[in-house]
């Protein structure tokens, strides 16, 4: 055999031991892509559940948004009635402020009156012992200025 044989030979033996690598690892690359593409299926049918809760949880979050936003539009109302509450107690407040100064008004001057009227008694009451002290100094002076008292003579 001659070195053109040998090194056919080896060639041959090269290209057939090339050829057997390269059928190996695409029967292993096959191998690993078939079990990947299971792994992709079990992680396609895991996010098609998740998806599904979360869909679920979005919905009943849609809903519990709906509700606080209902729930925040009635406190407003309350907020509201709360506030014209508040206005009407306010109100209320200055128109009883406004009564009670006109009953002090009132009765400082029922007060005054019944002083007045006090007073104008009092002054009756003097008037009154005045005059009869003068009728009756009027009437002894009359009594002692007639003649036969035996007082002018």
């Amino acid at each position: 055999m001659t070195v053109m044989e040998w090194s056919a030979l080896i060639a041959a033996i090269a290209f057939v031991a090339l050829a057997v690598g390269l059928l190996l690892g695409v029967y292993t690359a096959l191998g690993r892509l078939a079990k990947l593409q299971v792994s992709m299926e079990e992680t396609q049918a895991d996010i098609r559940q998740v998806s599904s809760k979360v869909g679920a949880f979005a919905d009943t979050a849609g809903q519990t948004v709906q509700t606080a936003h209902n729930q925040l539009q009635q406190a407003g109302i309350l907020f509201e009635a709360v506030g014209q509450i508040g206005e009407t107690i306010g109100h209320t407040t200055k128109a009883i402020n406004r009564v009670s100064g006109v009953l002090s008004q009132s009765a400082v001057k029922h007060a005054e009156s019944a002083a007045a009227e006090r007073q104008a008694s009092t002054m009756l009451e003097w008037m009154e012992l005045g005059m009869s002290f003068w009728q009756q100094w009027q009437t002894n002076r009359k009594r002692y200025d007639q003649p036969g008292n035996g007082q002018g003579e």
